[in-house]
């Protein structure tokens, strides 16, 4: 059950950018800062974007300044003609823009290290923020950001790229919204279901969850579906939090918290020998999901028979010889150095090409598994 959140102070977000709204790149700070925003118990109202025309960005802050206790704006912050979000702001809150020589000085420093001994007087704009304004350096590039208040609501403009935005954002963003009183205090856990899709499962958690003062909520990250649970009441939560993991037993790895092939990477790190895989299935994918810096030394994927312990791994031929509108594929795991059955055949949905993901992450599954059962038995053996 949604909680009505008409008195909780919230945060707007607003993007601006044409390459944005055209669809060429995604919006991925507003995801990543909605996230750890909710994560600290600060709630998101609004979510917007907005293309590079000042009169379109000046309309979006006057309106989300209407409702909203706080306002980010990413984007618009660079030395082009239509990097115009200073300008914008400056507009809707009728403040002047200030020069700031501080953040100048640091731009023609910036750039002198790139082989501009001259920087482009474009730049300049750079160094512009609204009078009153606390600048946020910027470590990363040019584009400086800003916090202010106006009408006791905290404004924040940050620079467009993720690697400058992000950290900015972390370090100097999230903890002035603490610090500003809108945190709640949220109680929060999710789990990742595998093997069930959100129309079998969603209507018997919901029910579940409707006496209680509880949020649920579902994301698709196939081939899991990721199911959350939020609440600012202690008691209602440890109450639903129980009740719901009897009913997603059945459909969790581990306790549910990660991935299949997140579990495995970790599990991988413990080994005191080289698992050897041999994939004739998932076209490297499954390489490509384990093989890490921190994994590198305990994986070998071209076994040989003789390796022990090896895992081999065949199947899906209707994925690759292209078979039109079957349902089902079958894959195949040998284990040849299991104590038990040393073998799974399964049937998996067919989902195209993401049948190489369900697969490969129902391989970390059984290889977690079989895992489990050989390090005891290697661990027995050496002694």
């Amino acid at each position: 059950m949604a909680r009505d959140t008409v008195s909780i102070n919230k945060i707007a977000l607003l993007a601006t950018g044409d390459e944005i709204v055209n669809g060429d790149i995604l919006n991925t700070n507003s995801q990543e800062i909605a996230y750890r925003l909710l994560s600290e118990g600060i709630h998101v109202g609004t979510h917007m974007i907005v293309a590079d025309h000042i009169a379109e960005i000046e309309k979006a802050i006057t309106f989300l300044l209407k409702d909203h206790s706080a306002l980010i704006i990413t984007g618009g912050l660079g030395p082009t003609s239509d990097d115009l979000t200073r300008f914008a702001l400056s507009n809707a809150i009728q403040r002047p823009l200030v020069f700031d020589e501080n953040t100048w000085q640091h731009i023609i420093e910036r750039l002198k290290r790139f082989g501009y001994d001259t920087p482009p007087l474009s730049n300049r704009q750079q160094a512009l923020f609204p009078e009153g304004a606390s600048i946020i350096p910027n470590s990363n590039g040019t584009a400086a950001g800003c916090l202010l208040t106006h009408h006791l609501q905290l404004i924040f403009m940050l620079p467009g790229p993720p690697v400058e935005c992000l950290p900015m954002f972390e370090k100097i963003c999230l903890p002035q919204l603490i610090q500003s009183g809108l945190q709640e205090i949220i109680y929060h856990k999710h789990w990742f279901l595998f093997g069930v899709s959100e129309g079998q499962i969603a209507e018997e958690l919901d029910a579940l969850a409707k006496p209680y003062d509880c949020t649920t909520g579902y994301r698709l990250c196939y081939p899991y579906i990721e199911f959350k649970l939020h609440s600012s009441r202690k008691q209602d939560f440890n109450l639903l939090v129980p009740q719901i993991e009897r009913v997603i037993q059945p459909y969790l790895i581990g306790d549910g918290s990660e991935t299949a092939s997140s579990l495995l990477q970790k599990e991988l790190q413990k080994l005191t020998f080289t698992l050897s895989i041999q994939d004739v299935a998932t076209g490297g994918l499954l390489e490509t999901l384990l093989k890490t810096p921190a994994t590198y030394t305990y994986l070998k994927f071209d076994a040989s028979p003789n390796d022990a312990p090896h895992v081999v791994i065949k199947g899906l031929n209707e994925f690759w010889q292209n078979v039109p509108n079957t349902a089902q594929t079958q894959l195949e795991i040998d284990f040849p150095h299991a104590k038990k059955k040393n073998s799974i055949c399964a049937k998996i949905p067919f989902r195209g090409f993401r049948v190489k993901h369900y697969a490969a992450e129902f391989i970390c599954w059984k290889i977690i598994d079989f895992l489990k059962e050989f390090s005891t038995k290697y661990e027995t053996e050496k002694r």
